[in-house]
């Protein structure tokens, strides 16, 4: 159950969703926007903030000449949970998102990587020593239809969601078009932005020995043309939306292509095509277990041929998008998304 004094109230859930909008905004701009003081949205998220039950990161996954190597994996364990598996996988900088879900699998990940290559050998020299591990499922993502940093909250007017969508700056939303290479002197800065997304120019520059002026241009790059992706969220129990469910899907081929029908509901957090038995990944956010039914009928009509094969209902999320969460999914802490360094083979029998 949610603890009472970190529950959001309306006003918190408005700062969180004026932040997904435009997450490097000033509090005067968002203060306007919102009705509020400018000083009482600051002390406002700073108790969201420092509580965990919100939070604003950022990933830069784009790097080298093409998309990274991006995959969900499946791991079967006998034995039951084991703390040291998940506090393996949780602080691993490779894997952004760690579930233990229901079904014949104890866990699901979602991993990057900068080549094919270095998945296989972090599944060979890793993730197969783990105790208790039996095997694994990798299924890449050959496409994103929608990434978890579009989910909103709605908790704002269509005036005010507007006047947040033009402020001048904002970054741009992830789209279909190409996305420009993460260059190797943007990694500082990447990683400075993933516990906080909204720390000052002076900072940035201070983390990675730049003037404030060159800092200043490389955050405008990698927004303005989406290398850079702000994740604002807010802790589902607290939220509204506790639930988490992932989806294994079949669309025929040639509907992909209608792919809007599904990421525009409101309950989908994330869709991506991917290899293997099934060909889509979905991941959605519920209000109640009892909403999955009338959901998975909503995605059925709306995509027709689709077919849903399995669903894994996450009963623990130990980490999601590099942000370490708590018992009741509230953010403890960050571990630094480096998916560019070497993974580090782990002993054999640890």
């Amino acid at each position: 159950m949610p603890r009472s004094e970190y529950l959001l109230s309306e006003a918190d859930r408005a700062v969180i969703h004026a932040l997904q909008i435009a997450p490097r905004a000033g509090w005067n701009r968002l203060g306007t926007v919102l009705g509020a003081r400018p000083d009482t949205l600051a002390r406002r998220w700073a108790r969201i903030s420092a509580a965990g039950t919100g939070w604003c990161g950022a990933l830069g996954l784009h790097t080298g000449e093409a998309p990274p190597c991006m995959a969900w994996i499946e791991v079967f364990c006998d034995g039951g949970r084991n703390p040291l598996r998940s506090a393996v996988l949780t602080e691993d900088p490779h894997v952004l998102s760690v579930f233990e879900v229901t079904g014949d699998r104890a866990m699901l990940l979602f991993v990057a990587f900068p080549r094919l290559s270095m998945l296989d050998e972090h599944v060979t020299t890793r993730l197969s020593r783990l105790p208790g591990v039996t095997g694994t499922r990798t299924h890449l993502v050959t496409a994103v239809h929608r990434s978890g940093s579009r989910w909103r909250l709605d908790r704002l007017d269509p005036t005010q969601t507007r006047s947040l969508i033009d402020l001048p700056g904002r970054p741009r939303e992830p789209g279909p078009t190409a996305v420009p290479s993460l260059r190797p002197e943007d990694r500082p800065l990447v990683l400075a932005m993933a516990a906080d997304s909204r720390l000052g120019i002076a900072e940035l520059a201070r983390r990675q020995g730049r003037s404030e002026s060159a800092t200043r241009r490389q955050l405008i790059r990698l927004e303005s043309t989406g290398t850079l992706t702000h994740i604002c969220r807010p802790a589902p129990l607290y939220s509204g939306w506790p639930v988490s469910v992932v989806l294994w899907a079949d669309s025929p081929a040639a509907d992909l292509s209608a792919a809007p029908p599904i990421v525009h509901l409101r309950e989908t957090v994330e869709m991506m095509s991917i290899t293997g038995p099934h060909n889509l990944a979905i991941a959605l956010t519920l209000r109640s277990l009892d909403d999955l039914p009338g959901c998975s009928r909503t995605l059925m009509r709306r995509i027709p041929g689709l077919r849903i094969a399995d669903s894994f209902v996450v009963l623990h999320c130990h980490k999601f998008a590099a942000q370490v969460l708590g018992p009741d999914g509230r953010r403890i802490r960050t571990v630094p998304p480096d998916i560019w360094s070497r993974p580090v083979p782990l002993p054999t029998g640890l």
